[in-house]
């Protein structure tokens, strides 16, 4: 018999042949049907896997958390006040460290604080672990001392590019000596880990740093963050090859709390001000002379689950004494300007048509106390518009929607049906803020009015750098102004934010402040600012920050940096002031000699090196990253790329690595709807996590690879009837 596939055989011929239990097809029609099955299989078994991938990233995820649930329930008759959660190298036993002190040490000296906070840990058990813990510091912090004290010797941390300082610590940690890393995590996020801690040892981390405190309406106000919110991850931020993972990694509002922070300041202002006072925490207030004042907290655990916020006004009949501060350092003169421009008198105000866009944040991270307080802002915001005002109101969560198409007139019956539609409103769902953002900064509808946009959010949100680039491009003529909600909001973006849209921040902690702080803020945006502000110290060489000053608003002031080989004899302040130009001529000749004015410098010339290097191309990044880089070693500070690393040269441990596990957060005060410790390990807030995408995004590929199987199905059901049509 012939070989079929003889290329002299016609195909008539192989037609013959056939019969019902053989029939032969040409070879092309054989191999494209061969090809779109293979190809069908391909795609069918690549979806599967993909869907795989995507339900086994939640649930593993969740089967862990749920294990260390069980393990924190079996030993929850044990807790006591913990700060530090600490494992075993073979990762079989689990210990709890009591902190035996956590205490934050203040000095404030004019505008700028000079902090150290100390944490001392003990090892409970007979084997040798590993700490790893994160927090928060304010965003404007220059983070450039780490000490680790163990015993009665001291080890002072050293400045290292970041990969370079991860080495030593690790290659320390292997040796077995005792060892201590401190790096920045997120902009105002920070990460120490903690190596080789003896049994029954007590090690005690000692870091500090320094901060220019916020001037407005003749106040100064100090923040210092405890905790933070669980920060919201769209699913797009995991594509973007610099996004930073947040740490969402906090206690369930049913376990005990943790982490208790006593706290001590010595003020001396350097001018006569009422007395301190702080709406966050019960406090003890003593007056050691007419500008100076010593304050204490006495910390518990109850009471480190939010922001400690301080403030002290000014005496009514004073002014700030020192407005122009200086350090010399390495030949290299620095200074520090605050400059409280010329104030609109109220005989001078033109009237000028407005629309007002409000941003309401309903996610789950604002349920309990926030959402309340955020409904108490809007109601209080809509009783302050004007008959000639517009006004629309954006809310948010995962999905963005506004009250009405367009913006509407602040007439009576408008007003009444926004504020019902306001008390309808319930917190829930994820925190997407760029649709809410791009909707708000829409001006499609442009108008001569001026447009103010009022962000009220927690912020708890990680993709900023994405929300920044949103602002830049789309503000055009707008001004985004920020109140953050809560009692620890995402101060960071709240800032930043503001600054880019050439706006104020405004954080309201507690619901008694709602009422005075909106009242505040919307006085403000009914007065012109002061715009198109320019700075002259009459020297090209001088090194001004920041290079683009802020539209300026009734009560504050404008802060300014410059580095000069002399020290200038005068600056020039330039801006609009209601329409009109106007200047101020300010002499330098009485700079006060003050440290710490080189340290502020270096932090926002940093900052905006890191900025710089966020958003420039492949070819410039190296160059950016070097200059950063230098500049944070000369100045011994932590950044994006330099870490501090501290090592005891005695090695005490031999053999084993050891595992690292971090350590939990208190829930933020007024938070809800937490899960208890026997149903999850690691407590997030609902906004903070990503497996409702997960869910979504697997059920598609589920539906997907059913309908991709169904038409492979009907291909080959059709084969078999094409068969049998022939053979009839």
């Amino acid at each position: 018999m012939k070989p079929l596939n003889h290329p002299l055989i016609p195909l008539t011929f192989l037609s013959e042949l056939a019969t019902e239990e053989n029939y032969i097809y040409p070879m092309n029609s054989v191999r494209m049907q061969q090809g779109i099955k293979h190809m069908l299989k391909n795609i069918i078994t690549l979806c599967c896997l993909l869907l795989l991938w995507f339900f086994s990233d939640a649930i593993l995820a969740n089967n862990d958390l749920a294990n260390e649930a069980l393990e924190e329930t079996a030993n929850a008759d044990e807790k006591a006040y913990t700060s530090l959660w600490l494992e075993s190298p073979d990762g079989t036993e689990k210990y709890v460290t009591e902190a035996l002190s956590t205490k934050v040490t203040m000095s404030v000296s004019g505008p700028i604080l000079r902090a150290k906070v100390k944490q001392t840990f003990r090892n409970p058990s007979q084997k040798w672990l590993e700490g790893v813990y994160s927090f928060p510091l304010p965003e404007q912090a220059a983070v450039d001392q780490l000490r680790m004290i163990v015993a009665d010797r001291i080890v002072e941390g050293q400045i290292k590019e970041k990969q370079a300082a991860k080495l030593s610590y690790e290659k320390a940690r292997a040796n077995g000596q005792r060892t201590s890393l401190l790096s920045q995590h997120r902009s105002n996020i920070f990460s120490t880990s903690v190596a080789n801690i003896g049994p029954k040892e007590e090690i005690t981390v000692e870091f500090e740093y320094q901060q220019v405190l916020d001037f407005r309406d003749q106040q100064y106000n100090l923040r210092f963050p405890m905790v933070t919110t669980p920060q919201y991850t769209p699913p797009r931020s995991h594509l973007d090859k610099d996004f930073v993972e947040t740490i969402n990694l906090s206690r369930s509002l049913s376990d005990r709390p943790g982490n208790p922070v006593s706290l001590s300041l010595d003020l001396k202002p350097g001018f006569p001000i009422e007395l301190p006072s702080s709406i966050s925490h019960p406090i003890s207030v003593k007056q050691l002379g007419e500008e100076h004042f010593n304050i204490n907290l006495n910390g518990s655990a109850e009471l480190s689950n939010r922001d400690f916020i301080l403030s002290w006004k000014l005496k009514a009949s004073s002014k700030p004494m020192v407005s122009i501060l200086r350090e010399d350092v390495a030949g290299e003169s620095y200074g520090l300007m605050m400059v409280m421009p010329p104030q609109a008198s109220p005989d001078e105000i033109q009237t000028i048509p407005r629309e007002l866009i409000w941003v309401l944040d309903v996610s789950g991270s604002m349920q309990g106390e926030s959402i309340e307080q955020a409904r108490s802002a809007m109601l209080k915001a809509l009783s302050r518009l004007r008959s000639e005002d517009y006004f629309n109101i954006i809310y948010f969560n995962t999905n963005a929607s506004k009250f009405f198409p367009n913006s509407r007139a602040g007439n009576v019956d408008n007003l009444n049906l926004a504020r019902q539609k306001i008390l309808k409103l319930e917190a829930n769902g994820g925190t997407d803020m760029r649709p809410a953002l791009a909707m708000a900064l829409d001006q499609n509808n442009n108008t001569e009015r001026l447009r103010q946009v009022i962000f009220v959010t927690d912020g708890a949100v990680s993709n900023e750098a994405e929300l920044f680039s949103e602002i830049k491009h789309n503000l055009g003529a707008s001004r985004l102004f920020t109140i953050g909600i809560g009692s620890a909001p995402n101060s960071y973006f709240m800032r930043k934010a503001a600054l880019a849209g050439r706006g104020i921040f405004t954080y309201i902690s507690q619901p008694q402040e709602v009422n005075s702080k909106i009242d505040r803020l919307l006085r403000k945006l009914e007065m012109p600012a002061l715009i198109d502000l320019g700075f002259d110290l009459n020297d090209p060489t001088v090194s001004v920050l920041p290079q683009v000053l802020p539209d300026v608003y009734l009560g504050e002031p404008v802060y300014i940096a410059f580095k000069a080989n002399n020290f200038p004899l005068y600056a020039e302040l330039t801006g609009r002031l209601n329409g009109t130009l106007s200047s101020l001529r300010l002499p330098l000749e009485k700079s006060l000699p003050h440290e710490g004015i080189a340290i502020e410098w270096a932090r926002r010339k940093i900052t905006e090196l890191v900025e710089r290097h966020q958003e420039a191309d492949s070819e410039s990044k190296p160059t950016i990253r070097e200059e950063a880089l230098e500049l944070a070693l000369a100045h011994h500070q932590v950044s994006k790329f330099t870490s501090l690393v501290a090592v005891d040269q005695l090695p005490e441990r031999a053999g084993g690595l050891l595992n690292r596990i971090r350590i939990p957060a208190n829930a933020p005060k007024g938070s809800v709807n937490q899960l208890t410790s026997s149903r999850q390990g690691i407590r997030l807030a609902q906004t903070a996590t990503n497996l409702p995408f997960h869910v979504m995004l697997g059920t598609t590929l589920l539906c997907l690879s059913i309908v991709l199987w169904s038409i492979w199905f009907l291909l080959i059901k059709k084969k078999q009837r094409s068969q049998s049509w022939h053979h009839a």
